[in-house]
C-alpha cells in the first residue's frame, strides 16, 4: 500500500504531497491541468524511463518519494535485492540531474534502477498505459485463471513435481557425463591406483615416521661416538685399556713398596678396572645402537616413496588416501555403469510420469475454470459499457524447455500456457488482451477481473489508468459501484472526470494548473467537507456550478456514504 507520494520539480510540479488512504483515491480536475503527470511520476518512482527533460524549469533536477507498506512477497524481494528491513515499510526515491544521472534509493541505500523496476512489480500494479499493462504478460494472465480456479496446491504439486524431474534429469546427465570421462581415463586410472596401492600408504604415517627416523638418526650419531670410544679404550693396539694393564703389570713386576709407590699401583689397577667396565658398557650400548641403526635405510626409503607420493598428487598424504578411495570408487562406477544408468534412468521415467500425471490435472482444471472466468468476465462487460465485448482463455501447448522427450513438454507451471483474448466488436476477431488499443479498455477488463476475483490474490496499489474514457450514464454508475467493491479489498488509485466515480472515493484530491505572464504550476490539494461537494458540483456542471449541481453532489456523497467504508476508512 502506497501511504505517501512526494513529487519534486517533476514538469509542471513545484511540490506536492499527496497522504493516501486505504481504499479509492482519485485525482480530478479540469482537463489539461496535469493530473496524468502524478500517475507518471509514480510510473518513474518504480523504475520507469527518465529524462532530464522532465525536470521543472529552473530546477537543476527532479525527486520523487514514496512510503510503502510491503507485503510478504514485496518484502522478499526486497531482502534479495539487500535493502535493509525495519518492519514493512519501504522508503523508495528517485532523483535526476539536470547535468546529467541520477540516483534511486529503497530505505536509504541506493540502489540500481533495474531493483526498483522489480521491487515496484510487487507494489503496484498499473492498468491503461500500454507500456506498464501487467494483464498483457501470459505468466500474470495464467496466475490470474488459476487464483479464479483456486488451482494454488495442483501448482505447488506441479511445481515439486517439475523440481524432481529435473533433479532426476541432472543425475542422470552427470552420470553419463563422469562414465565418459572415466571411460577416457580408465587406462590411467588403474596405473595410478596401483602406484598408490603399490605404496600402501597410512593417513597419519608420514609424521609418525618423520619421528622414528629423526629418533634413529640421533642413535645412529651415538653408534658412531661408541664405536669411537671402544676403539679408544680397548679395540686397537695402544688402546687406553692395553697402557693401563702394562703400567699395572709393569709396577707390579718391581713389588709392591711403599708409600706413594702403593698408592700409585692401587690407582693405575682402579683405572685398569674402570677402563674394563666402561668398554664393556660401550659395547652393550653399541650393540643396541647397531639393532636400532639397521632400521635407518628402509625407513628412509619408505619416507622418499611416501613424500613422492605427495609430490606427485599435489595434496597431503591423508588426501592421497581419499584419492585412492575416490579413484577405486570409479572404477567400481565404471565396471557398474551400464546398471546404474538404467536406474538413473528408470527414477527420470518414474518422475515424468507422476508430473505427466499432475499437469493433466492441471490442464483439466484449469479448462474448466477457463469457461467459468470468461462467462463471469463477460457479464461484468455487460455492466461497463462493453456489453459487444466477449472474452475467452485458450490452453495453447508450451514450446521447448520443458521435460518433453517425446511427451508434451511440460514446464515448472503446467503444460500449457494461458492467453487472455478479446473480442471488443462482433465480427472483429479475438486478439491477446494486450493489444486492445483503448487504455480505457484495458483498465475496465481489468477492473472487470479485479470483481471477479473478488479478495483472491495480493492486495497490492491498483492503479487504473483512463478507466472512465468514453463512460457514461449507467456504465458510469457501473464502473464507480465496480471500484467501490474493489476498493473494499485493496487500495486503489485513478484519475476520472466522472463525478459518480470520484464521489465514491475514501481520499479525494484536486489538480489545478496556476499560471501567471511566465509561467505554469500544477497544485494537488486534499478536498473535504464543502471543497469535496464543491470539485463534484463542478464535476457536474462546469464552472460555477449552480445550486442544482451542488445539491446533486450533495446527494451522490450521500449515497456514497451510505455504503460500507472502503478499505476500512472513512471517505473524506
Amino acid at each position: 500500500m502506497l501511504s505517501n507520494l512526494r513529487v519534486t520539480d517533476f514538469l509542471l510540479v513545484a511540490d506536492a504531497q499527496l497522504e493516501f488512504s486505504p481504499g479509492l483515491n482519485v485525482l480530478t480536475g479540469e482537463t489539461g491541468t496535469g493530473k496524468s503527470i502524478l500517475l507518471q511520476a509514480l510510473g518513474l518512482l518504480l523504475g520507469g524511463r527518465g529524462s532530464a527533460d522532465w525536470i521543472r524549469r529552473g530546477a537543476e533536477g527532479l525527486r520523487i518519494s514514496g512510503v510503502f507498506r510491503g507485503d510478504a512477497r514485496a518484502l522478499r524481494t526486497a531482502r534479495a535485492l539487500g535493502v535493509p528491513l525495519e518492519g514493512e515499510e519501504l522508503v523508495i526515491s528517485r532523483e535526476i540531474q539536470r547535468r546529467g544521472g541520477g540516483r534511486c534509493f529503497i530505505n536509504g541505500q541506493r540502489v540500481l534502477v533495474g531493483a526498483l523496476r522489480k521491487l515496484g512489480a510487487q507494489l503496484v500494479e498499473i492498468h491503461g498505459q500500454r507500456d506498464e499493462e501487467r494483464f498483457r504478460r501470459p505468466e500474470v494472465q495464467r496466475d490470474l485463471l488459476d487464483l479464479f480456479g483456486g488451482h494454488g496446491e495442483l501448482r505447488r504439486q506441479v511445481r515439486a513435481c517439475y523440481g524432481a524431474v529435473s533433479e532426476a534429469r541432472e543425475a542422470l546427465r552427470e552420470h553419463e557425463d563422469r562414465m565418459a570421462q572415466l571411460a577416457r581415463d580408465e587406462e590411467w586410472l588403474r596405473f595410478q591406483v596401483a602406484e598408490i596401492e603399490q605404496v600402501a600408504p597410512q593417513p597419519d604415517e608420514l609424521e609418525r615416521l618423520r619421528d622414528q627416523l629423526t629418533a634413529l638418526r640421533a642413535s645412529h650419531r651415538r653408534e658412531e661416538l661408541l664405536a669411537l670410544a671402544e676403539e679408544l679404550l680397548q679395540a686397537r693396539s695402544g688402546s687406553v685399556l692395553e697402557a693401563l694393564e702394562e703400567l699395572d703389570h709393569r709396577l707390579g713386576a718391581l713389588g709392591e713398596g711403599t708409600g706413594d709407590w702403593a698408592a700409585l699401583r692401587e690407582e693405575l689397577h682402579a683405572l685398569a678396572l674402570g677402563a674394563r667396565q666402561a668398554a664393556r658398557r660401550v659395547r652393550g650400548l653399541r650393540r643396541e645402537a647397531q639393532a636400532g641403526a639397521e632400521e635407518l635405510p628402509r625407513l628412509e626409503e619408505r619416507l622418499t616413496a611416501l613424500e613422492g607420493l605427495q609430490r606427485k598428487h599435489r595434496r597431503p598424504l591423508a588426501e592421497v588416501v581419499g584419492l585412492l578411495a575416490t579413484m577405486r570408487a570409479d572404477l567400481e562406477r565404471l565396471t557398474e555403469a551400464a546398471t546404474i544408468r538404467e536406474g538413473l534412468a528408470g527414477e527420470c521415467a518414474a518422475r515424468r510420469e507422476a508430473l505427466g500425471g499432475v499437469a493433466k490435472k492441471l490442464r483439466r482444471r484449469r479448462e474448466r475454470a477457463a469457461g467459468g472466468f470468461a462467462t463471469a468476465l463477460e457479464k461484468e462487460f455487460a455492466g461497463i459499457g462493453m456489453g459487444a465485448c466477449r472474452f475467452r482463455v485458450t490452453l495453447p501447448a508450451v514450446g521447448g524447455g520443458g521435460t518433453g522427450r517425446g511427451e508434451a513438454a511440460v514446464g515448472a507451471t503446467g503444460g500449457e500456457r494461458v492467453l487472455f483474448e478479446v473480442e471488443t466488436n462482433p465480427g472483429e476477431g479475438f486478439r491477446p488482451l494486450g493489444e486492445i488499443a483503448s487504455g480505457g479498455e484495458i483498465a475496465r477488463v481489468a477492473l472487470g477481473v479485479r470483481v471477479v476475483l473478488g479478495e483472491r490474490g495480493r492486495t497490492v496499489l491498483t492503479v487504473f489508468d483512463e478507466i472512465d474514457a468514453g463512460l457514461g450514464g449507467s456504465a458510469a454508475r457501473a464502473v464507480a459501484r465496480r471500484l467501490a467493491v474493489v476498493a473494499g479489498h485493496r487500495q486503489v488509485l485513478l484519475v476520472t472526470h466522472l463525478a459518480v466515480i470520484a464521489a465514491q472515493a475514501c481520499r479525494h484530491f484536486r489538480v489545478e494548473k496556476r499560471s501567471d505572464a511566465q509561467r505554469a504550476l500544477i497544485e494537488v490539494t486534499p478536498v473535504a467537507g464543502s471543497l469535496r461537494v464543491e470539485e463534484i458540483a463542478r464535476m457536474l456542471g462546469g464552472d460555477g456550478a449552480g445550486a442544482e449541481a451542488l445539491r446533486h453532489a450533495e446527494a451522490l456523497l450521500e449515497q456514497a456514504f451510505s455504503l460500507p467504508a472502503r478499505g476500512g476508512s472513512a471517505r473524506s
